[in-house]
């Protein structure tokens, strides 16, 4: 008898604590990226915007809320620019995408550098598909 509510209590310690984000769950994070080029129209006379999916770009995942932190998993995007993250419980996410940066310093010389494009998420329900709204990056 003893053992069985030895046993009994540690299956409810076990079942009572809450879980931190990460995985281990059933949800889903998914979306886009893609980027634009703004192009001149010599018959308008105005200019044009044209979005494009970027295929092959990581796109990481921290499983907190905390930018600061190091990435938890990433995830390529493919030929349509789409990303998903699976097996994610309840809990505060941050989606981010390293963007490649080229600044000329000279005439003959440019610095390049990648800026994080951070995104946040929040899991509240269990055996759900949330979705970032898109990344859209200027292409350089």
């Amino acid at each position: 008898m003893k053992n069985i509510l030895i046993i009994c209590a540690i299956a409810i310690g076990f079942t009572a604590c809450e879980k931190p984000a990460g995985e281990g769950g059933t949800s889903v994070i998914e979306g886009e990226l893609a980027y634009f080029e703004i192009t001149f129209n010599s018959t308008t006379l105005q200019n044009d915007t044209h979005f494009y999916p970027k295929a092959g770009k990581d796109i990481f995942i921290i499983y907190s809320d905390d930018e600061g932190s190091m990435y938890d998993d990433k995830f390529e995007t493919n030929y349509n620019g789409k990303y998903h993250f699976e097996y994610l419980r309840k809990g505060d996410y941050t989606i981010y995408l390293n963007k490649d940066t080229t600044i000329s310093t000279g005439p003959n010389s440019d610095y390049s550098y990648d800026i994080p494009v951070f995104k946040h998420i929040k899991i509240t329900d269990n055996n759900s598909v949330n979705t970032v709204p898109d990344f859209i990056i200027d292409d350089n």
